[in-house]
């Protein structure tokens, strides 16, 4: 099994993706009117939507299936799963209060922790209403991704397809619970924090690395066309059942932002092509997919250039999302090189 090639392979979706996290969280590209909640409604399928909602939007799921793929092809015991989750776990714990302290020092932190048990809920959730919510989803990932290595071929892909049929439920779920209800749904089943977003990724992860082992080629193959296809089949839901402006309570636009089986048949077809791609090294992909897990940590902190950018340089059109992207990734990138000198590596990269 070529395993080198592989992973070079996967440093491609790393350094792509960790662009595709910094622009999400810069601002999506050239919003279309689903972005608006007086013209929602009127919306037409557009370019840009393709990239915001089918480049920028895999990134998480990208990421996460990775990490379940990655996890699955290696032996693993109690220890190390214990291990897996203990890092997690201080890369979100120390990343979430660090954000938190820099944009809300004082009072001001106390003052964005709820008093109450749901709102209590969801601030862990959501990692403090941060983008550090990846981690709470990656470490329920970890589990069901660790002992689904324990099931048979066909109940992992019996799973996936549950735990997809799920995904695709939710965005509606909401619509079948009494008005008083609608808000609390919302506020979870809409979330784009919500683990089970997430699920099937788990699963994929099991039964890719499996037949990447068995050296199934074909079987791969025809699960990435096959996977394509249901992208696009699934994208009409997106456009279609998904519309509504409940999703304006938790996104900025009227679609749901990971709850869609699109972007789950997404990301698996795009892992295969990864894993059945032979690319030649490159030092810059290396480099910036050896980065990807820093750049994902310390963009948040230089998103706010980009306002200064904006406002001082006067930047419009295509130089208002490409500069400021091109220096808050830059900004970042310095930031994970220096960083070690003083925090512990594997809290940074």
């Amino acid at each position: 099994m070529a395993g080198n090639r592989k992973i070079i392979g996967i440093d491609y979706l790393r350094a792509i993706f960790s662009v595709a996290v910094v622009a999400v969280h810069l601002g999506y590209v050239f919003p279309s009117a689903i972005f608006d909640p007086d013209a929602y409604f009127t919306h037409s399928l557009a370019w840009s939507d393709v990239v915001n909602f089918y480049v920028l939007c895999l990134a998480v799921p990208v990421f996460v299936v990775v990490s379940a793929y990655l996890y699955a092809m290696k032996p693993s015991d109690a220890a190390t799963l214990w291990h897996r989750l203990g890092r997690i776990a201080r890369l979100l714990v120390l990343w979430s209060i660090a954000y938190q302290v820099f944009f809300f020092t004082g009072y001001g932190l106390l003052k964005e922790i709820p008093r109450d048990a749901k709102g209590l809920a969801l601030h862990a959730l959501t990692a403090g209403n941060t983008v550090y919510y990846f981690f709470v989803a990656l470490a329920v990932v970890t589990v069901v991704t660790h002992y689904a290595k324990r099931l048979p071929d066909a109940a992992v892909w019996l799973s996936f397809a549950l735990a997809t049929l799920i995904v695709g439920l939710l965005p509606v779920a909401h619509r079948l619970l009494p008005p008083n209800h609608q808000t609390t749904a919302v506020l979870f089943l809409e979330l784009h924090a919500n683990p089970l977003n997430f699920l099937p990724l788990a699963f994929a992860g099991v039964g890719l690395a499996r037949l990447t082992r068995a050296n199934a080629t074909r079987s791969l193959d025809r699960l990435a066309a096959g996977s394509m296809a249901l992208a696009v089949a699934c994208a009409v839901l997106d456009w279609t059942v998904y519309v509504d402006p409940h999703f304006f309570a938790v996104n900025r636009f009227a679609i749901p932002a990971y709850t869609r089986p699109s972007l789950v048949f997404l990301a698996v077809a795009v892992l295969i092509l990864a894993v059945r791609w032979r690319p030649a090294g490159n030092p810059v992909i290396s480099f910036m997919a050896r980065h990807s897990l820093a750049v994902y940590c310390l963009h948040p902190f230089f998103v706010p250039v980009k306002y200064k950018m904006v406002d001082a340089l006067h930047l419009t059109g295509a130089a208002e999302v490409l500069l400021p992207l091109a220096v808050v990734l830059g900004l970042s990138y310095a930031g994970s090189m220096v960083l070690p000198l003083v925090l512990r590596e594997e809290v940074i990269r």
